[in-house]
């Protein structure tokens, strides 16, 4: 199909993202067609990126990520407003609106900064040299580019604990309108309710057009349990099971970039650096008050350097937002020294306070169900016709839980484990026949399940630091995961809820399920099979960080020695300079975080236009 223009391929193609070799031509036929389905791939719709910046800009936006392509494109509204938006990695490439491709892309060379943690003392022991990987997407849109798509907001008691920190206007009742603001519920009515949900905004929210069997069987499962299902966890039932929404427009992947910066495509005041890394941002020091003057970055091996009038704004994630700040001398002047860099400002909390949510899995089989592909001809030719079928949605991913562990807040609205599952995601194929087995190799295999328990209410804390000053290598994450023994304590709990799942009456006799017995290492020759002990070794051995990095350029009031921003996320001591993303979180909040990041893009942005429409009067 002719989309109307001439369109540019955006790799890696699908069919290179899947066993290979003789096995890639089906598969880069659905990349082909996904890529000139206009609605899908959106070829004719994606911003032209330049070449060359021009010397000065209004604004500069560092990241164009979940956050940072809000403020680019919210800024851009303005049209006396000439706006920068420097963005690291391509455009999306068009298989990631594929919902059910969103792992195929995970930790590909390119669109990933590929990045390793220190060596863990108390996690990933089982991992090469003890480092934990972390997923840190480098494209437009960020990690909202191949996220679950999830929509979770967390919880009332998240923001009000931030408010509670000293962030005055950022409680649950001030937030809320932020969340509304970006949102195109399409469900509101039937599923969700208008009092707290929007419509008419950039983001198409809603649930897929599809789900396995499995998913009503799993809320089947839990209700057995005595656990409650919900129609909307974001509504005050913050606890219990569903079928999540998720940011998806007619079972395609809405980010925050085609949600915000494709709409905004033909603004002659809007510019778009692809590919093009931040190395520093420059301050002006000689007068009464410190105050941004320029922000540098290269593209295609050239330094550039533009001229900031108004504000520069740092939305590279909780790992390269505190980096920038790091590489141009904001932060403690220890760290800076270990690598040569002159300290320009002195803020002791810059990459401070990093925490992450973290998980361990287990899996079933499900023995009446023979492990075939999910993805064929039949479920190709159902999506790229009809938009519906396995491949309109994330499969047993869009089911989710959330429940308090025996640790947790008694008071029940506060829940500090959270549940994902897994399995019957249309992602690959080799010949891509109905009925294809997925393991040719062991032909009497049986479909698995799994589930994940995270905690998200974690307690240990780490830092980002720097290995050196050049701005190219990867900065030194330390996060410290389990040094907390509660952090620990809370998944073992989790882990026998998802037992108990897997126990169900209802599953052993629809599914036959089986617990899959993994050994992790020596755990089991060390402690007892199913013993708190030899859990608590699974999970060092086999920890799985999530792709929610929070808190190192913390928000806080004037009175934190480590916050970074104040409240209007503003970085203190700096005119003209603040921070947009997950790392101004002080606490991350309770379940994925995606919709909260782009939450508080849309906060800055009204930040930063109420600061101008005061300064022009």
């Amino acid at each position: 199909m002719n989309c109307g223009c001439a369109a540019p391929y955006i790799g890696p193609s699908v069919g290179d993202l899947c066993y290979g070799g003789t096995h890639i031509l089906f598969l880069s036929l659905i990349n082909t067609l996904v890529q000139n389905k206009c609605d899908i791939g959106e070829i004719c719709q994606r911003v032209t990126p330049k070449t060359q910046p021009d010397t000065d800009y209004d604004f500069v936006v560092i990241g164009g990520g979940a956050a940072g392509s809000v403020v680019a494109g919210r800024l851009s509204e303005n049209p006396a407003w000439k706006v920068l938006l420097i963005e690291a990695g391509n455009d999306e490439p068009p298989g990631t609106q594929v919902p059910s491709l969103w792992t195929n892309y995970i930790r590909r060379p390119g669109l990933d900064w590929e990045y390793s943690t220190e060596p863990q003392e108390f996690a990933c022991l089982g991992s090469n040299e003890q480092r934990c990987t972390w997923v840190r997407t480098k494209m437009l849109g960020g990690c909202g580019a191949i996220n679950g798509m999830m929509y979770m907001r967390g919880v009332t008691k998240d923001y009000d604990g931030w408010e509670a920190l000293g962030n005055t206007g950022w409680g649950y009742d001030e937030v809320i309108d932020y969340f509304k603001k970006s949102e195109d519920n399409r469900q509101v009515g039937t599923l969700v309710s208008e009092e707290i949900h929007g419509t008419g905004g950039p983001m198409a929210i809603g649930r897929f057009p599809d789900h396995p069997e499995m998913a009503d069987d799993v809320l089947e499962a839990v209700q057995e349990l005595g656990y409650p299902v919900v129609d909307d966890i974001n509504d005050g039932n913050f606890t219990g099971f569903t079928i999540v929404q998720a940011a998806n427009l007619n079972g395609t992947r809405v980010s925050s970039a085609r949600a915000f910066l494709r709409p905004a495509r033909g603004r002659s005041n809007l510019h778009v650096m692809l590919n093009s890394t931040a190395t520093k941002v420059l301050i002006d020091t000689t007068g009464d008050q410190k105050t941004i003057s320029a922000v540098e970055f290269t593209y295609d091996e050239t330094t550039f350097r533009v001229n900031v009038n108004r504000e520069a704004i740092i939305s590279g994630g909780t790992v390269n937002s505190a980096q920038i700040l790091l590489l141009s001398g904001i932060g403690p002047k220890d760290e800076l020294d270990k690598v040569g860099i002159e300290q320009v400002h002195d803020l002791p909390g810059v990459g401070q306070n990093l925490h992450n949510h973290v998980a361990f899995g287990i899996s079933f089989n499900l023995n009446t169900l023979e492990d075939t592909n999910d993805l064929n001809w039949l479920t190709a030719l159902h999506y790229l016709t009809n938009r519906d079928g396995p491949m309109s949605s994330t499969a047993m991913s869009q089911v989710t839980g959330r429940l308090t562990s025996k640790y947790g807040d008694p008071a029940g609205d506060n829940p500090d484990t959270q549940f994902f599952f897994g399995g019957f995601l249309a992602s690959c194929c080799r010949t891509c026949t109905v009925g294809e087995l997925a393991n040719p190799d062991y032909p009497e295999s049986h479909k698995v399940f799994s589930i994940t328990v995270d905690n998200i209410k974690p307690k240990s804390r780490g830092y980002i630091g720097l290995h050196t000053n050049n701005p190219f290598d990867a900065p030194l994450m330390q996060p410290n995961y389990l040094a907390e023994p509660d952090d620990v304590k809370v998944i073992i709990d989790g882990i026998r809820v998802a037992q108990s799942i897997g126990n169900t009456t209802f599953l052993k006799e629809k599914y036959d399920i089986e617990f899959i017995k993994e050994t992790y290492g020596d755990c089991e020759e060390q402690h007892t099979f199913d013993s708190d002990e030899f859990w608590e070794c699974a999970i060092r051995y086999s920890t799985g960080p999530e792709s929610h990095q929070s808190g190192s350029c913390k928000m806080g009031p004037a009175s934190d020695p480590l916050a970074v921003v104040d409240p209007e996320l503003q970085v203190y001591g700096i005119e003209g300079l603040r921070v947009a993303d997950a790392s101004v979180m002080p606490v991350v909040t309770s379940g994925n975080p995606h919709a909260t990041v782009v939450m508080i893009g849309e906060r800055a942005a009204d930040f930063i236009k109420q600061k101008q429409s005061v300064i022009q009067k």
